[in-house]
This record gives C-alpha cells, structure tokens and sequence, in this order.
C-alpha cells in the first residue's frame, strides 16, 4: 500500500481528461462520459486516489452503481489497485444500499428488521386482491397498469398522501385509494417494494436530521456511475446525503439517457451544474472503442438533440478512421 502511495501506479496511461477527473477529490464534479471512454477505470482510479493521497478514510466513500454485477466488479477492480483495504468501501446499488439501511431504521417506517422485499409479480398479486376487493373489475383495469403507475410516483418520491388521480384514470377508479390501502397491506404482512427501498429511506432522511447527518458524515465521498439513468427519488437521495460536503462525483452520458421509460431523469444530469454549486465537468471524449468513421458518423447523428450538454468522441487509434460508414436501407 505504501509503495502504491507514492507511485500512484493508476494514473499511469491515463489521457489528460481521465487524469484530471480522478485528480480532482473535493467538490461536486460531473464527468461526462461518452461511450468507450474509459468511464469504469476513471471511477476505480477516483478511488484509489482518494485513499492512496490520505484524502479520504476507506470506510467514508460510497460508489453506487446500477447492478449487483456492476458493484462486484468494481469491487474487484478496485481491490486490485489497492489491495484489501477496499472491503471498507461502500459499494452497491441504490436498492441494496437502501434495503441495509432500512433494516437498521425499520421501526420509524413501521416495519421490523427482517421486512420483505417483494417482487413484481407478488406486487401485481396483491394490487389484484385489493382491486377484487374494491370491487374494481381486474379485466378492465389490469393490476399490473396500476402497479405501474404506483412505481412512476415512488420513482418522483410521490407518497399516497400527495399523489393525484390523473385524467386518464377513469374517475370510478380511485387509483390513489388503491395506493392508500396497498402501501398499508404491506405495513401489515412487514413488507416493502423495491420503490418502498428507496422512498423510505428518501423520507426518513428527509424526516430525521439527526439521522441523516449520521449518514452524511458516513458517506463523505460519494460516487455515482450511469448518473444519467438516476430517477428523482435518487436525485433527491444524492441531494441530502451530499449536502453537508458535497463531495459528489456523478459519471454519465446525456447522450445515452434511454431509460425515461422505467423513470430515469435526463434533467438529473443536464442540471447538474445549477444543482450544485461551484460543479466542475470534465469532458471524456477520446473513445477506445470505435474507429473514427463511426465516431464521426454517431457525432453526426446525435448533435442533433435537443437536451444534451454536448460532446465530440474521437479516437487516437492507429487504425486511422477505419472503413466508411455505410447506410443499408431495408425498407
């Protein structure tokens, strides 16, 4: 570790902007990551340095991520640059990260320690027995449309207790009225959804100062991979826990927010800047995936979006700009 400490070995083949993002430790910095820059080893190599310059204690750094798998193998990368002392980092996703913590908190949610985490289709069962018993024709309105849109609110941290019947809801079905008695069907059976995971844990931070400064002060360094995926309930998560230092570092790419679908905000990452002051952004634009045919082409076809905060890949390959993009029309 010690010998890691001074030769600082995973700066080495970085290019300048990779260099200058895991070189910057304090203060929120947004780093705009294109596809095939290098976005994994700038977040390890962020870690390593953190650690290896005396900047930040182990055990107060927090890297989220969007998969289990994703979290492992950041574990592991990370372990190999520095070693064991990793095990003391904080990785996971949002959900795992949030369901250990809730365990911790559960009474203030009216839960015990060993609640349920049920999946979708036990959610849809149970949505299906409330609708059945509100006289509601499960044939008309299917479960699963409103599990839904049960799952959009959480996603916005919408409770029962703010949410809104929407005009394309007939005005028989009380939607609301069946988010009411749902969320109180899972106190009773000591259950929570997956968007439960993450709007309890949103409220009791929100709700407990004296908690969430344990927390704030636990997580000191937080870093977030595929930021621009994040959904407002996460948004708002990554708000309160780096308030106090905001020592945040979020990695994404604007142009890769496909997922509006399932409740990511691209504004997450397109305001970014205004949502944290005195924010740095540091641009990873050179691609070690592609020749520069289809970099140039990909530029070409993606300038023309409206809601990105603009980026131009290119490659230093030897390879040169390979062969020329081709248009095969199938019509």
């Amino acid at each position: 570790m010690h010998e890691q400490k001074n030769k600082l070995p995973w700066l080495c083949g970085l290019n300048k902007s990779q260099k200058e993002a895991v070189s910057y430790l304090n203060g929120p910095l947004l780093v705009l990551s294109g596809a095939g820059t290098g976005k994994t080893k700038v977040l390890t190599s962020r870690i390593a340095q953190l650690i290896a310059t005396n900047t930040a204690e182990p055990y107060k750094i927090l890297a989220v991520t969007f998969t289990n798998k994703a979290a492992r193998e950041m574990k592991e990368r990370i372990s190999e640059l520095i070693g064991p002392i990793a095990e003391q980092i904080t990785i996971g996703t949002f959900h795992s990260i949030a369901a250990k913590i809730l365990r911790t908190h559960a009474g203030l949610i009216n839960l015990s320690r060993n609640f349920l985490i049920i999946d979708d289709d036990d959610q849809v069962r149970l949505l299906k027995d409330i609708m059945e018993n509100e006289k509601i024709d499960v044939k008309v309105w299917n479960p699963r449309s409103i599990a839904s849109k049960i799952k959009s609110w959480k996603d916005q941290a919408i409770s029962y207790k703010n949410a809104k019947n929407e005009n394309y809801y007939n005005e028989n079905v009380d939607i609301v009225k069946i988010y009411k008695i749902y969320q109180e069907r899972l106190t009773q059976i000591n259950a929570c959804d997956f968007g439960d995971l993450l709007l309890h844990f949103y409220n009791i931070l929100n709700s407990n100062n004296d908690i969430l400064e344990i927390y704030q002060s636990k997580f000191k360094w937080i870093l977030v991979d595929e930021y621009q995926d994040t959904n407002i309930v996460q948004y708002l998560l990554l708000r309160l826990l780096a308030k106090k230092y905001e020592n945040l570092c979020c990695v994404g790419d604007d142009d890769q927010s496909i997922y509006a679908w399932r409740g990511a905000e691209v504004g997450n990452i397109l305001q970014f800047e205004n949502n944290f002051s005195d924010c740095k952004i540091v641009k990873l634009e050179e691609n070690y995936r592609s020749t520069g045919s289809i970099l140039k082409a990909a530029s070409h076809l993606i300038s023309n979006n409206i809601n990105r905060l603009g980026k131009t890949l290119y490659t230093s390959s030897p390879f040169g700009n390979g062969e020329n993009v081709v248009l095969i029309n199938t019509a």
